[in-house]
């Protein structure tokens, strides 16, 4: 397993729409491993491909923050959501900023797991936030791009200097 560099803000391959998955190889195996050991590592809570610089269609998320408590989708989509819920938003990939977010309270999405399967699962609270800011990743949004413009613009001020000072 290796640790993975992590793409920050403003690069490319953050803002462009991964391409999903056809088949699960030996190689996406050995990414996911690597995945998940660069999350737990920048003690994350979830992670997206693209986040490491692969514009794949690929989750990892782990709200008991965990090792062996990661569950892993492949090609993930938001069926259905319900309720609205606000709370604080970081990201791996904008260090040193965070901003209060509102996501939907409850989801039920689909996805394929890890052997090729299509599963249906349902998420609320804190679960159901890291799904949402990881799909939104697979589509090319940042949680930054869902607060006012005002704050958007004060964020990303703060990330500029974390980015020169780090």
């Amino acid at each position: 397993m290796a640790l993975l560099k992590i793409e920050t803000y403003p690069s490319e391959v953050l803002r462009k729409i991964a391409e999903p998955l056809q088949e699960i190889t030996s190689d996406i195996l050995r990414l996911v491993q690597d995945m998940v050991e660069t999350m737990y590592s920048e003690d994350g809570v979830g992670l997206a491909a693209p986040q490491i610089g692969v514009s794949k269609r690929i989750i990892i998320a782990s709200p008991q923050a965990k090792p062996g408590t990661e569950q892993v989708y492949i090609n993930p989509e938001i069926i259905s959501q319900e309720g609205e819920e606000l709370g604080l938003e970081g990201c791996l990939s904008l260090p040193g900023i965070a901003a209060e977010v509102n996501r939907a309270k409850k989801i039920t999405f689909k996805a394929m797991n890890l052997q090729g399967k299509q599963i249906t699962m349902e998420a609320d609270s804190f679960f159901a936030r890291i799904i949402q800011h990881e799909i939104d990743h697979l589509n090319g949004k940042l949680f930054i791009d869902r607060v006012a413009f005002s704050e958007r613009r004060e964020l990303l001020e703060s990330l500029k200097k974390n980015l020169m000072i780090g």
